[in-house]
């Protein structure tokens, strides 16, 4: 892109004869008009990035007033103030040359043989210049945009080409990219008008004018409109399917006519604390993924097939959320098992933009034969696996416990007893496992025993 005129750009030439009196900070100012005032109110008719070029006879003899002048006219976006060395300004006080420099608002004078509609002029001709390019550049970016497929639409890479500037659209709801990679550095916010409220973030020192910028705003909101529709329409039917899937009522091999699984078998569940289900699911559809993701027990659970892992990761460093993983899988059939380990994997110290991997016994062997279940059963419960009265009614109390997402005046309430009486039961099955349910990765291990009983008694 063009790099746009500045008052430094502007005074370089020697045959405008301008020079510095304040302001020397401001000469990155950019300007794209000049023109003539001796208005008292000069702001009422000069715009942002406008020169305003006077004689002086607007400019007060007052200190306080002059100072007051300066600060009005950068307060209204004036890019600086010229006056001519024609003798009619009044002398020019510390108090308005301190108010400039500390507003960085440029003062310059100019020389009696340069007339203002030479300056004019000459800001013009480059105005022009820089309009007809934004115009050129104006049909180059429809045509680009409209050549792009999903991926180009995504990446955005297509505007950083054309114009110089690294651009992204977030999802204001979620904190999702729509559209390119979310900057680190400082940015402006633009809101643009989509399905669901979205921002274009556009680098604090990206030179786009202000034409290129409200078309390519219009650009980028049908762009992030298509994708935003697609991941909606995508999140609601998968959704449905991993709960069908949760239910026993839907295979792997049944998702996406088993195109989902098909070459590469294998899957995590993953687990994100607390209420982040719409980032989640949003996140996997607009990367491409299949967004098999849902609530599950106050938390957020996804699916991702194992080859999809770097993008889960990726997703996480955007979301700044940390992901508890479970162990390979291969069937549906093991997926409350699966979720409960993603759910013992989420570290009690937030790990933001992590995948942490459970490292327990594998819930997800869940009984696949009597034998399986029989070590399993073995190897949690010990000794609260035995026979006797007493044994059996602290495990049928623990049970219960973990059937009712561990809601102890629930269980109470089920079993018939008081709270104090269930913690009492709860506390001897703890001594003979060796086990606490108040860890997360025990916990787990007693819901995969709760599991494989039905087997052994079987």
């Amino acid at each position: 892109m063009a790099e746009l005129l500045t008052i430094a750009k502007l005074i370089s030439d020697p045959a405008l004869d301008t020079k510095v009196i304040a302001g020397q900070s401001g000469l990155g100012r950019i300007v794209r008009w000049a023109q003539t005032s001796e208005s008292a109110e000069p702001w009422r008719w000069l715009g942002n990035e406008e020169l305003l070029m006077s004689l002086g006879l607007n400019i007060p003899a007052e200190a306080q007033e002059q100072a007051d002048f300066v600060r009005k006219a950068d307060a209204a976006g004036i890019a600086g103030l010229i006056i001519g060395q024609d003798g009619l300004a009044p002398e020019l006080t510390r108090e308005m040359l301190q108010a400039a420099d500390e507003l960085t608002f440029p003062v310059l004078s100019t020389g009696p043989q340069t007339p203002f509609v030479v300056i004019a002029r000459t800001v013009a001709a480059v105005t022009t210049n820089q309009l007809n390019r934004s115009v050129l550049l104006l049909s180059r970016m429809y045509q680009e945009a409209g050549s792009q497929n999903r991926k180009g639409k995504r990446s955005g890479d297509w505007v950083e080409k054309l114009c110089s500037v690294d651009i992204a659209v977030q999802d204001t709801m979620t904190g999702c990219p729509v559209i390119g990679t979310l900057p680190t550095n400082a940015h402006r916010r633009h809101s643009l008008s989509t399905i669901r409220p979205t921002q274009l973030l556009v680098p604090a020192d990206a030179q786009l004018d202000a034409l290129l910028l409200v078309h390519l705003k219009q650009i980028l909101a049908v762009d992030a409109n298509s994708l935003l529709q697609d991941a909606g329409n995508a999140v609601a039917a998968a959704e449905t399917s991993l709960r069908l899937g949760l239910a026993g009522k839907l295979g792997e091999q049944d998702i996406d006519g088993g195109a989902w699984i098909a070459g590469e078998p294998g899957f995590r569940v993953a687990c994100a604390p607390g209420k982040l289900l719409d980032a989640v699911a949003m996140s996997l559809s607009l990367h491409g993924l299949m967004p098999l993701a849902t609530s599950w027990k106050n938390n957020s659970i996804a699916v991702v097939r194992e080859k999809d892992l770097p993008v889960l990761r990726t997703i996480a460093s955007e979301l700044q959320a940390t992901f508890g993983l479970s162990s390979p899988q291969q069937r549906f059939a093991d997926l409350e098992g699966a979720a409960q380990e993603a759910q013992g994997a989420i570290p009690s110290e937030p790990r933001p933009g992590e995948l942490v991997e459970f490292s327990g016994l594998q819930v997800s062997l869940l009984a696949r034969s009597a034998s399986e279940a029989e070590r399993i059963v073995s190897m949690v419960l010990g000794p609260l696996a035995g026979s006797s009265n007493q044994v059996a009614v602290y495990r049928d109390s623990l049970f219960a416990l973990l059937d009712r997402d561990l809601q102890w005046q629930h269980t109470a309430n089920f079993l018939g007893i008081h709270r104090q009486t269930l913690a009492y039961r709860i506390k001897q099955a703890e001594l003979l496992t060796g086990r606490s349910v108040r860890k997360v990765v025990d916990i787990s291990d007693f819901y995969l025993a709760r599991k494989a009983w039905p087997v052994v008694q079987a």
